[in-house]
């Protein structure tokens, strides 16, 4: 005896769909995994960036007003560096130093015309300490990372006769890391 069957097409989309589901479902494959580790590195070098801002004195009268006052001005030095960059700001004696020594350098601002006006840079408010072009007159810090600020104090000595003029110099800053 034969059997026929005879589905409906209700019944063969359903079988269709469960014999379909039974191979997306059906006997899974596990696939198998390894590991391994991947170096990751990166060189950080000590860098620095310096930024300086002019020191302007003005108007200076050395019979008047700067007779026995000596006329005062500051600038500041900018640097930023590395974290943990030992570093050194120093100062040239400029363009147009007088005779002296790196410790102690003599400034001079000139009009031009061989005519000089002396002046001294500083580390320190008191004026005690010169900003000079040495391990021992420069400014050591330590980076942060983070801008760090330093105030140059600047003096002309009272009392100096000059020829009227506008007089200047230029001072090579130097940061060393």
């Amino acid at each position: 005896m034969k059997l026929k069957f005879k589905l409906s097409p209700l019944k063969r989309a359903i079988v269709s769909a469960i014999a379909l589901g039974f191979t997306i479902l059906g006997p899974q494959s596990h696939a198998d995994t390894g590991t391994s580790n991947m170096s990751v590195s990166a060189t950080v070098e000590h860098s620095c960036s310096i930024n300086i801002s002019p020191m302007t004195f003005g108007v200076y009268d050395g019979v008047v007003a700067n007779a026995s006052a000596a006329l005062k001005a500051t600038a500041t030095v900018t640097s930023s560096c590395t974290s943990g960059a030992a570093t050194l700001i120093t100062m040239n004696a400029g363009n147009s130093a007088g005779s002296g020594s790196d410790d102690t350098p003599v400034r001079r601002m000139t009009s031009g015309r061989g005519d000089y006006l002396v002046y001294q840079v500083y580390s320190d408010v008191s004026q005690e300490t010169v900003w000079g072009n040495t391990a021992s007159t420069g400014v050591a810090l330590t980076g942060t990372g983070l801008p760090q600020s330093h105030i140059v104090y600047g003096s002309i000595p009272s009392a100096q006769m000059v020829p009227e003029g506008d007089y200047s110099d230029q001072i090579v800053v130097t940061i060393t890391y």
